[in-house]
């Protein structure tokens, strides 16, 4: 067989998103994804390369190379069903691995299912190595959650590159060169939700980009927590409640009755937090890391993210 691997073209985008919803319904059940986007908006997004393979000119499969500065992930890595096992997924895991070399990536790594030994041994081959569980959460709304804290798109254009940097301050101290500039541009560019702030006004102490609504990666009735940290030190365990708090009152005003949200339970105060803030796991997965080094995966870490 020729496999044909290079970046995605605008044109192939709807073929690869077919193929992406063919293989994960496949293995998860028709409609898992419902009325969601994340090949398109990802494939439009400045800090993401979509690396796509080519079987006689089709499209066969992609994956997603993401960049938070110093950090970089791939996924999700779909290939068409009737030719699984035919060499095409480690080729663009391989591919994907170049990319993120490329880039500087210091620390990588991606999302896959926790009970799959099948899975944990093939992304081994390429260096990266299972550690803790990451648990996706959620829980419902009533609808009544106060709006808490404040929206990046009610800012002035003028004043938001500040906020922003601050927001890339919020990251660093967590973990050098973490840089998430790139999902809150696509959310804000692409309509995809709202960043969600909290602290001094011209200081952000916590931030939160927050997808919600179909056509997002959140789906109809959901709100997603995509990402959010707050600055560590002493006061983040109230500022993590508050974070949590104003995600969960954006989500209510954006109509959403359950938000979403994952968290590496190696953050252990952040997942004990999330459990008396009435979340709970809807399904658990496991990071694999290229180097097997902890990265920002630390008990005192108040971060939400889930690399799928």
């Amino acid at each position: 067989m020729d496999i044909e691997v290079r970046p995605l073209g605008a044109a192939d985008v709807d073929a690869a998103d077919d193929v992406f919803r063919d293989a994960f319904s496949t293995v998860l059940g028709a409609g898992v994804h419902r009325d969601t986007e994340l090949v398109r908006t990802r494939f439009r997004a400045q800090h993401t390369m979509t690396v796509g393979a080519f079987v006689d000119g089709e499209v066969a499969g992609s994956t997603i190379v993401t960049r938070w500065g110093s950090v970089g992930y791939l996924g999700p890595l779909s290939v068409r069903p009737k030719l699984w096992g035919q060499g095409i997924g480690t080729r663009l895991v391989g591919a994907a691995v170049d990319v993120l070399d490329g880039w500087g990536a210091g620390h990588q790594g991606l999302f896959t299912f926790a009970q799959s030994p099948q899975h944990h041994g093939f992304y081994q081959r390429f260096g990266f190595w299972p550690r803790f569980l990451t648990a996706i959460m959620s829980r419902p709304l009533t609808g009544a959650e106060p709006e808490l804290g404040w929206r990046l798109s009610d800012v002035a254009p003028a004043h938001r590159p500040a906020l922003v940097a601050g927001c890339a301050a919020v990251t660093d101290a967590i973990h050098p060169g973490l840089d998430v500039r790139g999902e809150i541009e696509a959310v804000l560019d692409q309509g995809l939700g709202d960043v969600v702030l909290i602290g001094e006004p011209d200081v952000p102490r916590g931030f939160a980009v927050c997808h919600a609504g179909p056509g997002t990666e959140a789906g109809s009735g959901v709100a997603y927590a995509k990402f959010a940290a707050v600055r560590p030190g002493p006061g983040a365990a109230q500022a993590f409640e508050s974070l949590v708090a104003a995600c969960q009152g954006y989500a209510a005003g954006a109509g959403a009755v359950r938000l979403t949200l994952g968290v590496n339970t190696a953050r252990h105060e952040a997942y004990r937090q999330l459990l008396a803030a009435g979340f709970r796991t809807d399904s658990p997965g496991i990071t694999m890391h290229r180097p097997n080094e902890s990265g920002y995966d630390r008990e005192d870490v108040r971060l939400l993210d889930d690399w799928r």
